[in-house]
């Protein structure tokens, strides 16, 4: 009896039947651990300026059909949402797929284009921090000459690129 209850909090589901209500509490504790980790798993959010210049690389109407953030998820994940929508907003998806470097590591996470008639597939670097998504897609987008396209903080409504433009800058340097 003791080695059982020491085994329930390992099991992925509660027991079948516990008639104590001390043991039956054990399984409701193993299941609020991962809520009470989630805060320490890295998310990140990462807003869209529907204001900013698109470039003339980018399809201004597309862009303003972005949602207003992605995430939060993982880094990994946010980076690849936003590498995507700047690959679906394109005038040419091969240029600015052209643009998008290669990534090599353990998590597979991978962005798309067609063009040339062919679905092309590219894997984007792993990533584990906010400052190193911001890092990536400025890059990214100073090459599509759209440089107040994201950000980690939200962007006010109506204000347009040109406002909005020191502050960004300043707060992807602190990140």
């Amino acid at each position: 009896l003791k080695s059982r209850v020491l085994m329930t909090p390992l099991a992925l589901s509660p027991p079948r039947s516990t008639p104590e209500p001390d043991l039956s509490s054990i399984p409701q504790d193993a299941a609020t651990i991962p809520s009470l980790a989630a805060p320490q798993a890295l998310t990140v959010c990462l807003y869209i300026n529907k204001q900013a210049n698109a470039g003339p690389y980018l399809e201004r109407r597309k862009v303003q059909q972005l949602p207003e953030h992605f995430g939060p998820e993982r880094p990994s994940a946010v980076l690849q949402q936003a590498v995507q929508a700047c690959i679906d907003c394109a005038h040419q998806q091969k240029l600015v797929f052209s643009l998008v470097k290669q990534g090599y590591g353990g998590e597979m996470v991978s962005v798309s284009a067609s063009f040339d008639g062919k679905q092309h597939l590219r894997s984007l670097p792993v990533v584990n921090s906010i400052g190193y998504v911001l890092c990536f897609l400025a890059k990214l987008c100073r090459s599509l000459l759209c440089d107040d396209l994201f950000s980690h903080q939200p962007f006010p409504r109506g204000t347009s690129a040109s406002e909005e433009a020191p502050e960004s800058q300043e707060d992807r340097m602190e990140s």
